[in-house]
């Protein structure tokens, strides 16, 4: 047999398990007709009635086998079933066919609730020309058939509605799980963007001072250490801002979404393009800057990850770039999109890094996903001498 069939074989037999204490109370219910008509069959003949018998023995096997499946409990009913038309005896099958029907209903697969409910109605149909005695109760057996059906049903939309919630409630602890790890791996680049940077600028300048020929050089390289410094702590202030305006870390939420819009102008791009510049200045390689368009309305957003974008650029440029080598910063907006070049030289001896720097590659790599979370494109890789970086980001579609 073909694996597809037995698949679907399997599928027409499956049903939700029941609930214990419907299958104890059921069980007992079989129980006591079977004692009951054992009892009656005895005291009225003193011998079992050979028509009862094997009906009411049937239909307890049935009611028993509700512990194993539903589906199953109702196809060993229909012996008993016909069992009742040859014997002319429908007492104990009227009780339990609309109780398995029900069951079936609750829990079973629609194709096979619906044939149930097709040989419950035949079976009833049928009564009045098999049995001489009981003709009259096939009305009452079709209500109580419609009311097990209508049960059955009410029961199955309830369970599956909580199904339907649970699978809810799960996609949405995968989707906060999701958002959680992402906000981790934001965290992530945020912390080396910031301390990256200005760790970088702080060792070349450190270093800097160190051999400066007059004291006016190694202070303004003290100078340049204290600004960067000052600048890592500010950045890393806002980032506990955040976290606290968000609700992530104990703190005042409006004092922290207010701290947030005060420093909303520090990610500026114009001006984060001219202070880098001059840090890079400061570490004795000439750079240019050029920027336009700026002045129209970008999304905060995209601004904040070309800010971070073009501060990754400028620490790679400290590290890798000789002094005397040469830098060139341009931001633009040009038909709808926001663009960044960053080119550099390196150093002529081939060397890749610069006073013993080395590189992880994750900078690059944080770089391209933040342009890529807007739908933009990046570029870095060698010309010559030169490193270039390109990146953009389209500014239609996206919200501030």
């Amino acid at each position: 047999m073909p694996a597809s069939s037995v698949r679907g074989l399997a599928g027409f037999w499956s049903a939700r398990p029941l609930s214990w204490v419907l299958l104890v109370l059921t069980s007992l219910f079989a129980t006591l007709s079977i004692v009951s008509d054992i009892a009656i069959a005895v005291t009225n003949s003193g011998a079992l009635d050979a028509e009862q018998t094997p009906v009411v023995l049937l239909t307890s096997i049935s009611v028993y086998l509700l512990w194993l499946r539903t589906t199953v409990a109702f196809a060993s009913l229909i012996p008993a079933l016909v069992a009742s038309h040859l014997l002319d005896y429908f007492a104990t099958t009227s009780l339990a066919l609309p109780l398995l029907l029900g069951a079936v209903a609750a829990t079973g697969q629609r194709l096979f609730s619906y044939l149930a409910l097709a040989v419950a109605v035949v079976w009833v149909l049928l009564i009045p020309f098999t049995s001489t005695y009981f003709g009259g109760v096939m009305w009452l057996a079709l209500v109580f058939i419609g009311l097990a059906w209508g049960v059955g049903n009410s029961i199955r939309l309830m369970l599956d509605r909580r199904e339907q919630d649970r699978m809810r409630v799960a996609e949405a602890t995968r989707r906060a799980a999701m958002a959680a790890q992402e906000e981790r791996r934001s965290l992530a680049r945020d912390l080396h963007d910031i301390v990256a940077h200005n760790l970088t600028i702080i060792s070349m300048q450190a270093r800097a001072a160190k051999y400066a020929g007059t004291d006016v050089a190694a202070r303004e390289a003290v100078d340049v250490v204290g600004d960067s410094a000052g600048e890592a702590l500010a950045d890393l202030r806002r980032m506990l801002s955040l976290l606290q305006a968000e609700g992530l870390v104990a703190g005042d939420q409006e004092a922290a979404q207010r701290e947030l819009g005060e420093g909303a102008s520090a990610l500026d791009l114009e001006y984060g393009a001219v202070k880098f510049g001059r840090m890079l200045d400061g570490l004795g390689i000439e750079t240019t800057v050029e920027t336009s368009g700026l002045e129209r309305d970008i999304p905060q957003s995209v601004e904040a990850a070309l800010y971070r974008v073009l501060q990754e650029a400028v620490t790679n440029v400290a590290k890798h770039s000789a002094e005397g080598g040469e830098c060139h910063i341009e931001v633009h907006t040009r038909e709808g999109q926001l663009e960044l070049a960053v080119d550099n030289t390196l150093p002529s001896n081939g060397s890749a890094a610069r006073a013993g720097w080395n590189s992880s590659r994750s900078g690059l790599i944080g770089m391209r996903d933040r342009v890529d979370a807007f739908g933009g494109t990046m570029s870095s890789a060698r010309d010559g001498q030169w490193w270039r970086v390109r990146a953009e980001v389209p500014l239609h579609g996206v919200s501030a």
